[in-house]
This record gives structure tokens, sequence and C-alpha cells, in this order.
């Protein structure tokens, strides 16, 4: 649910060296996974691990360092403009490649429990699939808890993809353009919602979301240990700074395996890290999108952690190997 650094950012330093000395690494980590640990260890964490101001401070400046030789790269243009939706003005950025394909738009959220991260944070990341694609996308910022708690964040990105979907030749592309939604870890879970409860999304590309809060699946048990960062008490502290009523847990809203028909869904992209608790929620949404006949394919990037593709400066290899497989997806539909 938390985003990459952004849930380091909850646990102490203590806690990673102490689990890195006392237990056994995970074989399964590879050489970039190991690298990210090597730069926890070496980043000062805040003096009150669930304080939200330091936590949002340090994440955006440690995705700011990490992905600094990056963050300038991108070919195309960029443009900030305001959405009104939900009773307010929400901020979106427009990223245009260079030769762009005209045919397809994307609508990207961020991830970081709906607590953390911003457009800013994700910017590298957009970016790079901007450029490789060669497609419009559009970064959003929702807003977040504990200012605002469920359901405020959800109808933010409804009403502005809702929008965008209206008014899609004002952002470039074609009046046939297709439409697709795409979010990490907590964006993830809201891009999945989205085409549940809107029409006229075409596709959907989910990098590693929560999709039951629950928290059922095999994989939140197995990645238990602070190796692997988004631990249990993380989960819980995002969980109640986004949501005021915990029966709220069970809107399929916000857990997409609860509703009951996955029938009529758009073509799916699902890419799950091997080393996060939130894994086997990927591996359950493609059975239930074979099970309704809906077109999809899950990636697994092996040896990785949640969150990586926020940080392609610490995981260039995982971040190639998931941005070939987007290109793959998108020039499939």
């Amino acid at each position: 649910m938390s985003s990459n650094i952004s849930f380091y950012l909850c646990i102490t330093k203590r806690q990673v060296i102490g689990a890195t000395s006392s237990i056994i690494m995970d074989p399964r980590f590879s050489d970039e996974g190991l690298a990210f640990i090597n730069l926890i260890m070496q980043s000062p964490p805040p003096e009150n691990k669930f304080d939200v101001k330091a936590n949002r401070e340090l994440s955006e400046s440690l995705h700011a360092n990490v992905n600094q030789k990056l963050i300038e790269t991108f070919k195309g243009t960029q443009k900030d403009e305001l959405v009104n939706a939900n009773s307010t003005e929400i901020p979106i950025t427009i990223y245009t490649p260079v030769d762009v394909d005209t045919t397809k738009l994307v609508i990207f959220f961020h991830g970081g429990g709906w607590t953390v991260n911003s457009r800013r944070t994700h910017q590298t990341m957009v970016n790079m699939i901007a450029d490789a694609t060669k497609t419009i996308w559009i970064n959003v910022e929702y807003r977040l808890g504990p200012e605002y708690k469920f359901p405020i964040w959800w109808n933010d990105v409804y009403e502005v993809t809702k929008y965008i979907i209206e008014n899609k030749q004002s952002y470039g592309v074609d009046s046939s353009a297709k439409i697709g939604v795409a979010g990490e870890s907590c964006g993830s879970s809201m891009s999945a919602a989205l085409c549940h409860t809107l029409k006229n999304i075409d596709f959907q590309i989910l990098f590693y979301g929560i999709l039951d809060l629950n928290r059922t699946a095999p994989s939140y048990k197995e990645f238990v240990q602070p190796m692997y960062f988004l631990t249990p008490e993380t989960l819980d502290w995002l969980t109640a700074s986004a949501f005021d009523d915990m029966k709220d847990l069970n809107d399929p809203r916000v857990s997409v395996l609860l509703n009951n028909s996955f029938e009529g869904l758009p073509p799916c992209l699902l890419i799950a890290a091997e080393l996060d608790p939130l894994r086997d929620d990927s591996y359950a949404y493609q059975k239930v999108l074979d099970k309704a006949g809906v077109k999809n394919k899950l990636v697994l990037i092996k040896g990785v952690l949640h969150g990586f593709f926020s940080v392609p400066g610490i995981y260039p290899k995982a971040c190639a190997e998931a941005i070939d497989k987007i290109k793959e997806f998108m020039t499939s539909l």
C-alpha cells in the first residue's frame, strides 16, 4: 500500500540493521534490491517513524536524490493544469513525448498508502513510460489522508478521470483514442476500481496493487520481516491514516477483489514485485479476471521489493524489464 521509499520511512534504521544482521537475507534479493537496502540503511529516519509531515518530506527528498540523473531526461513537453473536481481544484501534470502516438492516453495515480508521495515523487517513472510508449500520460495529485480520508481521495480520482475521459481531445489525443488508467500500490487499487465504476476506460495497468484491504493472501504472511520494509505495522498505520471507519475496508471501491462481478472489464496488465506482501493480490486478481474472460497478463519482476518502479535510479534493470512489458501490452491493444 505504501509506495517504495515512503514505506521505508515508516520503520527505523535500527529495525533494518537488526533485520539484516540477525536474519539470513532472502536469497531471492537481486543486486538492485540489495543496493536499495544499503541505501535505506544509510538514510536517517524521522525521529517519529509515524510522523506524516516528516515522512512526506523525506520521501520527496529521497526520490529526488535517487532519481536525480533521470529527472531532466524526459524528451517531450510537461504542462501543469487544474481540474475542477469534488468541490476543489485537483492539480494534474500532462506529459507529451516527442513523436507522440495520439491514439492512446493514460491517467496515472501514484502510490503511498493514500498518505504520502505526490506527482513529484513519481514523475521519473511516468516520464520514462511516456517516452518509451510515445503516449500521453497524465499524473494526478489527489488529496491524501489523514487530512482527507476515504471517500474524499476516491471521489477526487473518480471525478478527475471522468472529466479527462469526457474531454480527452483537449489533452492532445484523437476523438477515437483509447483511454487507460494506471497506478502504483494504492494508486493501482484506485485504477482497478475505476474500471468497475466508469465507462469508456479501455485498458488498465496495475503496478503491485493492494486489492483486498483485509490482507488475507499468503504473501502478507510470507513477507513480515523488516527486510521487506512493508511491515504489518506500517500497513496498519497507513490504513488508520486513510480511513475513519474500518468497515470501509470492505467497500469494493478500495478492496477491488470484493466486487461481485468482473465481467466486461478492460484488458489488464498486472506487474508484481516478487518480494512484496501485496504480491499475491495480483495473482488473485488475475484469477478472477481469467474466470470472467477478461484479457490480462501478469508479469512478476524477480528479486525486487514493493515500490521498485518509482526509483529507477536504484532499479534500472527491473524498471527496464517492466517498461518493455508495458510497451508490449499497449502495442497489443
